[in-house]
């Protein structure tokens, strides 16, 4: 039996595969999936709200090293609480010492990156769907390198 970390075994195996660079979108339960094999598609919606965007966020940040994330303009404006609660957990991260990297770009771009970016090359891994119900609540976090 595993003794901590993330137990269920298809994110853990994605997250311990993750390089510089790689990214990962860890999105609401409205979030559509990639439809090609480029990125690794991980269903963990339960039911409404189980388990919530930012419980992921934290169980992936306790496992990977990010040196920075995007968001959307729409997670701010429509969603400010979600956004500042994602803000507080990642305000917490460092990386090499340093203050992660916050990207804001329009959720077309965002909604496009994850669905087709691993077909352009984009380096978009792994997709998470969460059980949680909220307008605009997901991010994409970048892999970094602690050395």
């Amino acid at each position: 039996m595993k003794k901590s970390g993330i137990y269920h075994a298809e994110l853990a195996k994605a997250v311990a595969k993750m390089g510089h660079g790689d990214m990962i979108l860890i999105g609401d339960i409205g979030c559509p999936f990639p439809r090609h094999d480029k990125t690794t598609c991980i269903d963990l919606a339960v039911c409404e709200g189980v388990p919530k965007v930012a419980d992921v966020v934290k169980a992936v940040l306790a496992e990977l090293v990010i040196e920075s994330y995007i968001v959307t303009e729409e997670t701010k404006s429509v969603s400010p609480k979600v956004y500042g609660e994602l803000r507080a957990i990642l305000d917490a991260e460092k990386n090499k010492g340093n203050a992660l990297i916050e990207k804001t770009i329009p959720h077309p771009q965002m909604k496009d990156l994850w669905l087709n970016g691993g077909l352009r090359g984009d380096e978009v891994k792994v997709f998470v769907r969460t059980g949680e119900r909220c307008p605009y609540n997901y991010i994409m976090l970048v892999a970094g390198v602690d050395f």
